[in-house]
């Protein structure tokens, strides 16, 4: 999280005044810049982008997001007017060289942290070194049961299976998981989970938009406690400058 330079000026005798020009440094200060991967639809990363427009995603600010392919989040990009790039893994020589090439691009937008939102390639260690505990990934299942991909047809199938210790996991297993990732898949420490009940849909389709309902209200909420958590290590990192200007503002 880069630091905003201080004006030469505070405004004395023309334009803002000290007290307006501290609270928007100050409101600098404390955005949180968020890089979004994603690889399908894009439902998850308009969610985010709604949220951030609604005030509902705290200090997170979607910045930049990042496909592996073309999809139909890009277009949400687009209109949304946020920077977007398409990195195929096919076009490097080695998953190496591509996820530094996605790490450079990352930097130089001084993005903050990182939000998997149906993102189907696993991160490597170049992400996970660049941004370590710092990338949020969602998934469809309460994990760590159905890590993978096709969780949601996968334990739709086994819901309905004849074996009852089968049927059992499966229901117990039905929600949405947010997590910090790590070098596993589908991996690590777990921020918030919320379950849905498999067996009260009539079809497999039903069952797959409940879960993306429940997807849309809680990646963007534990996003926002997740930003709020870096939002309090960066006021605790303020620059002295900011610190003394913030504690002159209360003295007047």
């Amino acid at each position: 999280m880069s630091e905003k330079p201080f004006p030469s000026a505070l405004g004395i005798n023309s334009g803002p005044s000290f007290h307006d020009t501290l609270d928007a440094l100050s409101a600098l200060q404390k955005r949180i810049n968020m890089a979004v991967f994603a690889s399908g639809t894009g439902s998850n990363f308009r969610a985010l982008c709604d949220a951030a427009r609604a005030g509902t995603l705290g200090a997170a600010e979607p910045m930049l997001l990042i496909c592996n392919r073309e999809c139909n989040a890009m277009d949400i990009a687009r209109e949304k007017e946020i920077p977007a790039y398409v990195f195929s893994p096919q076009t490097f020589n080695s998953r190496q060289e591509w996820e530094e090439k996605i790490v450079s691009v990352v930097h130089a937008f001084e993005i903050d942290f990182i939000a998997l939102a149906g993102y189907t390639k696993k991160v490597g260690a170049p992400l996970l070194t660049a941004f370590p505990e710092k990338i949020v990934n969602l998934h469809p299942s309460l994990l760590p049961a159905y890590s993978g991909l096709h969780a949601i047809e996968r334990i739709w199938n086994d819901a309905h299976s004849s074996d009852p210790a089968v049927r059992t996991a499966a229901r117990t297993a039905a929600g949405v998981t947010v997590h910090i990732a790590d070098e596993h898949l589908d991996h690590g420490p777990i921020l918030a989970q919320r379950s849905v009940p498999v067996e009260t849909f009539a079809n497999q389709a039903d069952f797959e938009a409940a879960v993306h309902t429940a997807e849309h209200l809680l990646f963007p909420s534990t996003v926002a406690e997740f930003a709020a958590t870096l939002e309090r290590q960066q006021e605790s990192g303020t620059p002295d400058w900011l610190q003394q200007a913030r504690k002159h503002q209360h003295q007047q």
